[in-house]
């Protein structure tokens, strides 16, 4: 995940007509459980970090097995600025249209929405600016529908590190809980994540502290931390602290996974992490999120057949948006 870049995209496009402003698109895909892809390959860094583990355990009741765990509580993040022209993917806006683009980053957000709607116990909108986010979560679009609603809260000012590290510590979990929570927070410029995706992640933060997805321009798509509960009678502070991992970051620079990764072997940390992806940031990415949907033969990702039809969805829009003629 990284900060806003510098417009320098230069692509063209043939036609470049004009749309409304930005309204909030739906999708017909009904939300379930998805099976998990392959683990990959992790790397881990300090092996005597301690793995993502609970609280000391209560004494044990009679006739609970020994074996036991409490399960963890699982929060997802999306962080998004609201679809406004001008104020969203710019550098996309710059080759085919402010409006165009922010039809775009909308349509994205929705795909999120509506492909995560059941996951999790927590989900959170963490927008900018929050009033305009939260009038359009009043307006009821259908991506609002799930089993339990998304909450609209606040990024709050500061630069993505301070905004990160705001969203994970309102995440921590009390002293008085027994289970762990899993926070995963991802950005809009994935949207082809899947269910499937994060259910790999939170396997992973049962043996690892940090988990990263890292983006091909050197950011990150997708961040996850275990954050555990702190014991009664432990001498840490009541809530650990995470600013050390993102302080001295040099934010909207091809190094900020590097630097990440150097923060957190500092601090002992044992991370995971994903394959990487490409973030939709230009027309050329743009254009292999497209290829990507619409050539399956050359693409290798195991996509259960509900994520896939939603995939093909999207590349509809997105191709109504731009009004490009399929080849």
């Amino acid at each position: 995940m990284s900060d806003q870049k510098a417009d320098s995209d230069t692509s063209k496009v043939d036609t470049e007509p004009k749309h409304p402003a930005p309204q909030p698109w739906t999708s017909n895909g009904q939300a379930s459980p998805q099976s998990s892809p392959p683990v990959h390959d992790v790397r881990s860094n300090d092996v005597s970090a301690l793995p993502c583990e609970t609280a000391a355990p209560a004494p044990r009741q009679s006739g609970k097995p020994e074996s036991a765990q409490p399960r963890p509580t699982r929060v997802l993040g999306v962080m998004a600025k609201v679809a406004m022209p001008g104020k969203v993917k710019t550098r996309l806006g710059s080759t085919i249209g402010f409006d165009q683009a922010a039809c775009l980053h909308q349509r994205f957000l929705d795909q999120l929405f509506q492909e995560f709607r059941d996951w999790g116990e927590r989900r959170e909108w963490v927008a900018s600016p929050v009033l305009a986010a939260r009038k359009q979560q009043f307006a009821g679009s259908e991506h609002w529908a799930g089993s339990e609603p998304w909450t609209v809260v606040d990024q709050g000012d500061g630069d993505l590190g301070d905004r990160m590290n705001r969203w994970f510590a309102s995440q921590s979990p009390r002293e008085d809980f027994t289970s762990p929570t899993h926070a995963i927070l991802i950005g809009a410029d994935c949207p082809l994540l899947t269910t499937g995706d994060l259910n790999t992640v939170t396997e992973m933060l049962l043996s690892h502290d940090l988990v990263l997805g890292p983006a091909d321009d050197g950011g990150y798509y997708l961040i996850a931390i275990c954050l555990k509960p702190i014991a009664r009678d432990s001498q840490q502070p009541a809530t650990f602290r995470w600013d050390a991992l993102w302080q001295g970051v040099r934010w909207s620079t091809a190094t900020v996974f590097e630097e990440t990764m150097r923060a957190a072997e500092s601090m002992g940390l044992r991370v995971g992490t994903l394959p990487n992806r490409s973030d939709v940031d230009t027309f050329d990415d743009l254009t292999s999120l497209l290829h990507q949907i619409e050539n399956l033969n050359d693409n290798t990702d195991v996509v259960p057949t509900r994520s896939r039809d939603s995939h093909r969805q999207l590349a509809s829009d997105i191709r109504q948006i731009l009004k490009l003629t399929v080849d």
